[in-house]
């Protein structure tokens, strides 16, 4: 499954922990899981962070647990390019 704006950037969680970045051009690669009801990203340097997840209508909005902004996006079935 991926999170995204449609525009700006798309996150794409695997099964396996994997988590792909496709943000304004640029690619990264890391890992996802879930600690104590967050969903903690791990893309390297200052990407890396847990989010509270909440769902409003077919919006989802990551509010991080310390700094940094939160932002939303919508659900959707990963891309397979």
């Amino acid at each position: 499954m991926q999170l995204t704006d449609e525009v700006h950037y798309r996150l794409v969680y695997e099964r396996d922990g994997t988590l792909r970045s496709f943000s304004m051009g640029t690619k990264k690669v890391g890992t996802w899981s879930i600690d104590k009801d967050q969903l903690c990203l791990r893309l390297g340097d200052n990407d890396d962070g847990c989010y509270a997840v909440t769902l409003s209508g077919e919006r989802i909005e990551l509010v991080p647990s310390g700094l940094g902004l939160a932002f939303d996006g919508i659900v959707q079935p990963a891309d397979r390019n």
